[in-house]
């Protein structure tokens, strides 16, 4: 039965298991073997030592060396001969790869423990395993802050997020005490009175109106505001970022254009932060009524709704009651209305339109 690796050689079989190419340089292996070990640095016998680490690399079926008599493959200038490159086993061969030998891992890895049948996956568990020892109450981090601290590669955590041990979820984000970063928003805050609303706009030529209005208003009267640009579709993951505001936000409105596309954006958005207990995510009522109430002429046809249905009532559920049957005919009919018809000169000419966000 084969040895389990070496500590430094576990560290370069992640590094090699998580290179974008199958051919790595060495001087790569060398450069990450001294950032391990800094015993290796200036040591006369830190070449051999780490000529080693390649040869249990070999022989634990990780890499392949470089054919002995090839001129370019080999550095043969200093003794012990080091090879140029070396080449990342394929995974898609588990019959030529030796079997790391099995062992008992921590309780947090045994079903990770039970999957893992290659060199490279246990280099990785023993990783992990050196991490949870040292780190008994970390603090949570961003993946890609935990990803450079445990494998010196801020992007090393993605690419084995998609392997076995993850999809799998054997291993998990929670485990490493770490998350994905929410998707900022572009958001300004304009002091005012009262409890502090988030406006959320759909499209840019909207936010930066609501934004220029709402700076015209006299600050002892308008309401407490940050006024966030949504870019459209995407306000569906950074919804996530409400509780970084400063100062945080009691209520959210958010107002889109009347098309099947913004309804579902703030519906899915309404969704997500229900699940995590921010506040609600509810329409901006006198905004939606402004559209609604519109001349004929702000119809057009509506590009996001190309799939005929019999009922439209789970697209305008988030709406209120009142709202519900005109957003459905709206639907109905194959056309929108974008919410660029409440421009700046609607906004400036009717305070009421921002004042009622924080109805």
């Amino acid at each position: 039965m084969s040895q389990p690796l070496s500590p430094l050689a576990a560290r370069l079989a992640l590094q090699v298991a998580a290179a974008r190419n199958k051919r790595i340089p060495v001087e790569e292996l060398i450069a990450s073997a001294q950032e391990h070990d800094l015993s290796l640095v200036g040591d006369p016998t830190g070449r051999a030592r780490f000529r080693r680490v390649l040869d249990e690399l070999t022989g634990a079926s990780v890499v392949t060396l470089p054919a002995a008599a090839s001129r370019s493959g080999w550095d043969a200038a200093v003794e012990p001969p080091l090879p140029v490159w070396v080449m990342r086993v394929s995974r898609d061969a588990p019959e030529s790869v030796v079997k790391p030998a099995s062992r008992v891992w921590p309780s947090a890895l045994e079903a990770a423990g039970r999957i893992a049948s290659r060199p490279d996956e246990h280099a990785l568990l023993e990783c992990v395993a050196r991490w949870l020892r040292d780190n008994p109450a970390p603090v949570q981090a961003p993946a890609e802050e935990r990803s450079a601290e445990l494998f010196d590669d801020e992007k090393a955590l993605d690419r084995y997020r998609k392997t076995r041990l993850f999809t799998s979820g054997a291993l998990t984000l929670d485990l490493l005490a770490c998350y994905d970063p929410p998707l900022p928003f572009a958001s300004q805050h304009v002091p005012g009175s009262g409890p502090v609303t988030l406006l959320v706009a759909e499209n840019l030529a909207t936010y930066t109106s609501f934004l220029t209005a709402a700076r015209a208003l006299d600050e002892a009267t308008r309401p407490h505001l940050h006024i966030a640009w949504g870019v459209g579709g995407s306000f569906e993951q950074s919804v996530l970022s409400i509780p970084l505001l400063d100062p945080p936000a009691r209520h959210v409105r958010y107002f889109g254009d009347l098309d099947r596309a913004g309804l579902r954006i703030a519906a899915s958005a309404a969704r997500q932060a229900a699940q995590v207990g921010l506040p609600l995510v509810l329409p901006a009522i006198e905004c939606y009524q402004f559209l609604m109430d519109g001349p004929r002429h702000w119809r057009r046809p509506d590009g996001s709704n190309r799939v005929g249905q019999s009922d439209y009532g789970d697209a305008c559920a988030w709406l209120p009651s009142a709202l519900r049957p005109r957003a459905g005919e709206l639907l109905a009919s194959g056309e929108k209305i974008a919410q660029e018809h409440l421009g700046l000169q609607a906004l400036l000419r009717d305070p009421t339109l921002i004042a009622g966000l924080a109805s």
